[in-house]
């Protein structure tokens, strides 16, 4: 079994796929596995940016979708609560996109069936069809949402039995096609009379694939929308709604693929499902969209939020992990509990979660075999592991419906004069950057939330009675260091882990930016100390500029200051040999869990004399955990690189150009990097400053107790790790208590 994440980032290594969306691959590649890995709201929202804007659907990327599914999400938040049955479609379209990459990459089965549909289509055809279909195909929820919230309502009020619903008038104008758009389509697809609307359209194309009759389509849509006692579609809306939206792109043209997107989605919730008179389960080999569409739906069944009463009572799975091969899905969903609490008896009662035994007892796929024809061996498993639960609350409203005029005001705020800018004027800049550096924008402004609670604030839209901050620098100090100076190395780590993220390191062999974009090297990959005052300058100035620019888009954001509560602080110092015989990657198992043991009570700082071997190792799994360090150098910065690779040459453990730019990069992440130099000594004084800063020693130590002192008393093997040890005894810090020891050889 394998992650969602493993399985679908197969799909970006199709070459065709990387030669055509070029140096946007990456990105979004990266986007994608970052809200798989984590299933955050505002990590969706940049898988939807990215498609936009690599793709266009809809004109000029993003901000012509923008509204259609801000929208989406907003209803469902604010009026989702009010249904019995109802769970989140905005990070659900997201999930069922991926899992449509992952069956694309890992089953050629499927996969030769679409390219055979298509004659031949790419994968990056697929990308951008599979997109559509699957991003987009909830987008009518709004009219489902409102129907069913009357029928809710009045069956509380008076229970079952004859109640009003809801049905919509006006649908002519909304469904039209203009007479020229209607004689294009004609031409193109092949029509023998004009279509004059949407309906006529999704008729035709239901006909074509399903072989539907047109003439009793047209009657069941115009039907089931203005007399619909029972059920609203919004698979209907969705269709009709992007259709609108596609048709009325100048620059866009509906061909039998891109019907294929609109039918794909009428046919996935509903009409095929239970509306049609002598409907057939759908084929891959007459519409795969729409198979897949289905199949993903279907399968996609963890991690969403419930909003309506009922859907709160069974949770879902949190997590799933599947194996996908030729003609084969196995799904392993994972869930807290088998069985949920009941208190409808007055008394509490543990009774079987619906979920979970669905899927044991087999419904789970019965169901998927009832709704698609297929030879596909669907196996569908459940079993029961704990969930780990946030130890933090969130203040900072992390909406995505302002994220983008945050990054946008990010991005204006790095100028001396923005205070000057208007918003039209900062949208236009903010347009014609990269993908890579408007995503980079939107990446910081949702870190906001995490770094402004560091320094007890939090932003939100709403007028509340806490003390506004209009400047950070009027802000108490943070550990010695003011609020601005603090948030600017916090920025500056982020950018750092994003570029090394990205496939960027450090480096100087440019003269412009367009050739070190090309090349993807940055000098300022350094730690913060080393940066030039002009670039600290530069992030001192966006810091303190984007809280008036905000305003500038009328969202009234605004950024208070409260004390919030934060982990206390812990330091803990790594220490061990240079050179160890051991698999790096058993060691950092050990030391990753004896970390993250710390990290659920505590917000832990790493520090370590970046010495190749074991200072590095246990930074390395810091920076694997999202943990801040800190760096203690026992000489200047560029002099340490270069005693670091002289010693590895000297003890026949040279260090490869892989090696080093590791070792740059992670020192480039460090939130500080101190220098405490030693000319007699070398790492002496460096190990002493270490050890008395620290809570807590990781040790990788091969047990060998070396002398301190020669015969004749002078000093020896100080700075090393045995020498560490003793110091943190010396401090009062216990064995097996504060001093961790991870075994290892020489």
């Amino acid at each position: 079994m394998f992650k969602l994440s493993e399985l679908c980032g197969k799909f970006f290594d199709f070459p065709e796929v990387g030669a055509s969306i070029g140096a946007d691959l990456p990105c979004f590649n990266k986007a994608l596995q970052t809200f798989l890995n984590g299933g955050k709201k505002e990590d969706a929202f940049t898988v939807y940016f990215c498609f936009n804007e690599i793709f266009k659907l809809f004109g000029e990327g993003y901000d012509n979708v923008r509204k259609l599914m801000e929208t989406l999400s907003d209803h469902e938040y604010h009026s989702g609560g009010l249904l019995t049955k109802h769970r989140d479609h905005y990070s659900h379209s997201v999930y069922v996109f991926a899992l449509g990459l992952a069956v694309y990459a890992n089953d050629k089965t499927y996969r030769s069936a679409f390219t055979k549909f298509y004659g031949g289509i790419s994968a990056t055809d697929f990308l951008r069809l599979w997109g559509a279909v699957s991003l987009f195909h909830d987008i009518g929820y709004p009219f489902q949402l409102a129907h069913e919230q009357i029928k809710n309502y009045t069956q509380e009020l008076w229970g079952d039995g004859q109640k009003p619903y809801v049905s919509y008038g006006n649908m002519r104008e909304f469904l039209a096609v203009s007479p020229k758009i209607a004689e294009e389509i004609s031409k193109t697809l092949g029509i023998q009379k004009p279509v004059s609307s949407i309906n006529g359209l999704l008729a035709f194309g239901l006909e074509k694939r399903m072989g539907y009759n047109p003439d009793y389509i047209s009657y069941i849509l115009k039907k089931r929308v203005e007399v619909q006692p029972r059920f609203m579609d919004h698979g209907y809306f969705g269709a009709v709604i992007l259709a609108g939206r596609l048709l009325n792109n100048g620059r866009f043209k509906i061909d039998l693929q891109w019907l294929d997107v609109l039918t794909a989605i009428l046919l996935h919730n509903n009409l095929n499902k239970y509306d049609l008179e002598k409907s057939h389960a759908v084929k891959k080999e007459e519409h795969p969209l729409a198979y897949l569409l289905i199949l993903c739906d279907e399968l996609q069944n963890w991690d969403r939020l419930a909003f309506g009463k009922a859907s709160k009572r069974d949770p879902i799975a949190w997590d799933a992990e599947f194996s996908i091969t030729d003609n084969s899905i196995k799904a392993n969903y994972i869930f807290d509990c088998r069985f949920v609490e009941d208190y409808s008896s007055g008394a509490l009662n543990l009774r079987p979660n619906k979920s979970f035994s669905k899927i044991k007892n087999g419904g789970f796929v019965a169901d998927i075999y009832g709704f698609i024809d297929t030879e596909l061996a669907i196996e569908a498993s459940a079993k029961e592991k704990s969930k780990r639960r946030r130890a933090e609350m969130q203040f900072s409203e992390e909406s995505f419906i302002s994220l983008l005029d945050f990054a946008k005001a990010i991005h204006a705020s790095y100028g001396a004069g923005c205070q000057k800018m208007g918003a039209e004027y900062i949208n236009s800049e903010f347009a014609a950057l990269p993908l890579e550096f408007k995503v980079s924008n939107i990446e910081q402004a949702k870190s906001y939330a995490y770094k402004l609670k560091l320094i007890n604030c939090f932003y939100s839209e709403k007028d509340l009675d806490y003390p506004v901050v209009e400047n950070f620098n009027a802000l108490n100090a943070v550990g010695g260091r003011t609020a601005t100076d603090f948030l600017c190395r916090e920025e500056h780590v982020r950018w750092v882990k994003e570029k090394l993220a990205l496939g960027w390191n450090y480096g100087t062999g440019y003269k412009t930016n367009e050739e070190r974009n090309l090349k993807k090297i940055h000098k300022d990959i350094v730690p913060y100390e080393v940066l030039s005052p002009k670039e600290r300058e530069k992030d001192a100035i966006m810091i303190n500029n984007v809280i008036p620019l905000l305003r500038r888009f009328g969202n009234n954001i605004k950024i208070y200051n409260c004390y919030l509560g934060a982990k206390p602080c812990l330091t803990v110092s790594g220490a061990g040999h240079r050179f160890f015989k051991e698999n790096r990657e058993n060691l950092k198992n050990q030391i990753k869990n004896i970390l993250a043991a710390y990290a659920k009570d505590y917000r832990v700082t790493v520090k370590t004399c970046y010495a190749a071997g074991a200072d590095m190792l246990i930074a390395e799994c810091a920076c694997e955990l999202g943990l801040n360090t800190e760096a203690v150098l026992p000489m200047e910065y560029e002099e340490y690189i270069n005693d670091v690779i002289r010693d590895g040459k000297t003890n026949g453990n040279p260090l490869s150009p892989q090696d080093i730019s590791r070792l740059r990069g992670l020192l480039a992440q460090t939130f500080a990097c101190e220098v405490v130099p030693d000319p007699e000594f070398a790492y002496c004084e460096a190990s002493k400053y270490l050890i008395s800063k620290c809570d807590k020693l990781i040790a990788l130590w091969d047990g060998k107790e070396l002398p301190l002192q020669d015969k004749c008393g002078a000093p020896v093997n100080l700075g090393g790790t045995y020498h560490s040890i003793c110091l943190a005894k010396e401090r009062g810090l216990k064995e097996g208590e504060d001093i961790h020891i991870v075994r290892c050889s020489r």
